[in-house]
């Protein structure tokens, strides 16, 4: 059961009022920039796949939505950087009162130098969902799947340090944890824990090769745990003065302990079994596997591209094991004059479960597939500089063998209307910025297009 939004965010208030607090500091402390929108629109989900669920007619689902966006970053001298964006939105069926929701999304990245050599970066993301889908359209590079309720809690930290031991080399460590709780009982909460050392060297200006080993624990609601080791080799390059490159490769070994589950599925003509004679079984796998992607992108005044794959092990969505995850994306989006912005996004990915004979329910390997893909076309119009209005459609579609997740393929609308309630400067850097280690971040860089 995830816990209240109240909860989380009397949690989480304390990290927004202390950077919000030495982001008030005078001006010639460092540049701020800020901008506060106010959000209205609605939503069409279609029947949201009911018909090839249920086998009779649903009526469509319209919802209403309204928000908030907080976008500020703030720049002292390059030596410190920080990026916050917050999203509170209500949503609210047309036809249904009862259905209805708060969701928030709160993403705040840290970048400064501690000392001449040393630097800090971390990044830490949060995300509330009510029993809805959520608004904004498919768009991210990360795997995704649409369970029956969409009550759930994401969280993830990383935080690293760079040394530099000379000008070409340089060591990199830091740590990562992750929560994923779900409300609905039939998915499994999830917690990450790990660390991860390796070295950066520069051969040349455009040239950099990386080497990173970690070392995770996944540990589930179920019980199960997980120890997750990786080894990684990695290699990045412009290949021009706006395009990026980069791929990495490696392995991973994995040691899951499955405590007090059966490992076979009961013959129905036996008598069921005790309970207690389960609890003192424990299963133990080991398995080993590649990992790797590829990326490359190109952010151009007027137009920015940007696609990627990657095969790895992951904590699993909500299946209560780790699995194998393939994920693919791709996006493009152009500005026509000054008003006009259109984007075309694509999204697939898909969780197996690691290869074995038989899993714990004795059935095939494949039987927890979950595939998921979406597509989406966007447009955002500046109908005055402080009015904007923003729409698309997209296509969702959704392939399961994993019970709590349904064969799904459905279209969404979704018009909204977007104004200006304050800002102060140029256009604020996001949060994103700030991962890309030696990416141009001073006050003169671009930003980026909103």
């Amino acid at each position: 059961m995830i816990p209240s939004v109240d909860r989380i965010f009397r949690q989480a208030l304390p990290l927004i009022l202390a950077t919000l607090a030495l982001l008030a500091r005078p001006a010639a402390a460092g540049e701020l920039r800020v901008t506060l929108d106010g959000e209205a629109g609605v939503r069409s989900d279609s029947n949201y796949g009911q018909v090839e669920q249920a086998g009779e007619d649903v009526e469509n689902r319209e919802l209403g939505r309204a928000g908030l966006n907080l976008n500020l970053s703030w720049n002292q001298l390059d030596r410190w950087q920080i990026a916050l964006g917050y999203s509170p939105s209500y949503e609210r069926s047309l036809d249904d009162a009862e259905l209805s929701g708060t969701a928030h999304r709160l993403d705040l990245a840290v970048r400064g130098d501690l000392t001449r050599l040393l630097s800090l970066q971390a990044r830490g993301r949060l995300l509330s969902s009510p029993n809805l889908d959520l608004y904004q359209p498919v768009v991210a590079g990360e795997p995704m799947a649409v369970p029956r309720r969409g009550d759930q809690l994401l969280y993830n930290m990383d935080v690293s340090l760079n040394h530099e031991l000379t000008r070409r080399l340089s060591i990199v460590g830091g740590a990562q944890a992750s929560q994923r709780r779900f409300d609905d009982p039939a998915l499994f909460d999830s917690e990450t824990l790990g660390g991860h050392l390796g070295a950066a060297w520069r051969w040349t200006e455009e040239h950099t090769f990386e080497a990173m080993v970690s070392t995770s624990m996944f540990s589930y609601e179920n019980g199960r745990e997980t120890d997750v080791r990786t080894l990684n080799l990695g290699y990045e390059r412009p290949l021009g003065p706006n395009i990026r490159l980069s791929f990495d490769g490696g392995a991973f070994w994995v040691k899951a302990s499955d405590p007090g589950r059966p490992l076979l599925i009961p013959d129905p003509s036996d008598d069921p079994a005790d309970p207690a004679d389960l609890s003192g079984s424990t299963r133990e796998d080991s398995k080993t596997g590649w990992r790797g992607g590829i990326r490359v992108s190109q952010q151009l005044q007027l137009f920015n591209w940007d696609a990627g794959y990657r095969h790895d092990v992951a904590p699993g969505f909500g299946l209560g094991r780790e699995s194998k995850v393939d994920n693919g994306f791709v996006g493009v989006s152009t500005t026509i004059g000054r008003r006009l912005t259109l984007g075309l996004d694509g999204n697939a990915s898909r969780h197996r479960e690691l290869e074995d004979d038989r899993n714990d329910l004795g059935t095939a390997a494949d039987a927890r597939d979950l595939e998921f893909a979406a597509g989406t076309a966007r447009l955002s119009w500046a109908i005055f500089p402080s009015i904007r209005l923003s729409g698309g459609y997209s296509r969702i579609w959704q392939s399961s063998k994993v019970e709590p997740f349904e064969d799904l393929s459905y279209d969404r609308y979704f018009l909204g209307l977007a104004f200006k309630i304050f800002s102060r400067g140029e256009a604020p850097r996001s949060p994103e910025d700030l991962e890309h280690r030696g990416e141009q971040t001073d006050a003169a860089a671009e930003p980026d297009a909103q």
